[in-house]
């Protein structure tokens, strides 16, 4: 059983569960780390609206296993490597697409056959909270790829009740993350030594690690990071 935690909030993304265009409702999503492989707290609306609706942002907390997610919104040239290496070490992952790259993107075809799972980041990537629940599901209903997706990650981790409501409709669940670094810029190339040891600073059973495949560090730095949560009794696991 997947478990979800209240509390307060912190994370380089977003700062706050906040006020937004006046609104007190929409979710920033947020982490706050406190180390000692502990699960970070999060805001009290964001657990409350993904327990409401079945959204997850940790595994079983209960198990040394981590899950490894990709938020795919463009090419940037490493994610073939990045498949290579997951390859290597038997890892499963789940692949987050828009639908710019589904467009574009033949590296899909090898994801499925290598057993990896696809999500629905939306078609557009648009601020889904600023929409009426039609604009919404136009946006995760726009996203055809070619298997079913079980799961549904809102983009910059914004979302609100109708979010998720229209989501769990489409038969999507909600998957934050309870891990993540700064990899989303194309430069300049990621510290591997430091990105590795954020990572290992903060992992904690059951998390959800978010990636961005945009950086030319970042096959290095999984390649340093894989065997070194290995080394600390972890496994990678698949959501379900």
């Amino acid at each position: 059983m997947h478990k979800l935690l209240l509390s307060s909030v912190c994370w380089v993304m977003a700062l706050t569960t906040t006020f937004i265009g006046g609104s007190s409702d929409i979710v920033n999503w947020g982490l706050s780390h406190h180390g000692n492989e502990t699960t970070p707290t999060v805001s009290a609306l964001g657990a409350k609206l993904l327990q409401e609706y079945d959204g997850l942002y940790v595994g079983d907390t209960n198990q040394r296993q981590v899950y490894l997610t990709f938020d795919l919104g463009y090419e940037a040239g490493y994610t073939a490597e990045v498949l290579d290496i997951l390859k290597e070490y038997q890892i499963k992952g789940l692949f987050f697409l828009c639908g710019n790259y589904l467009r574009q993107n033949d590296l899909i075809v090898r994801m499925q056959n290598e057993g990896h799972q696809l999500g629905n980041h939306t078609n557009k990537h648009r601020d889904l909270p600023s929409l009426n629940e039609d604009g919404i599901r136009l946006d995760i209903t726009g996203l055809q790829l070619p298997t079913t997706a079980k799961f549904f990650r809102p983009p910059q981790g914004r979302f609100d009740a109708k979010t998720l409501r229209v989501a769990k409709e489409a038969g999507l669940r909600a998957v934050l993350w309870s891990l993540a670094i700064e990899d989303w810029q194309k430069s300049p190339k990621l510290n591997v030594e430091k990105c590795t040891k954020k990572i290992l600073d903060r992992v904690h059973p059951g998390a959800i690690m978010l990636f961005h495949i945009t950086n030319p560090g970042t096959p290095e730095m999984l390649r340093a990071l894989i065997p070194a949560l290995q080394a600390k009794g972890y496994s990678f696991g698949e959501l379900n």
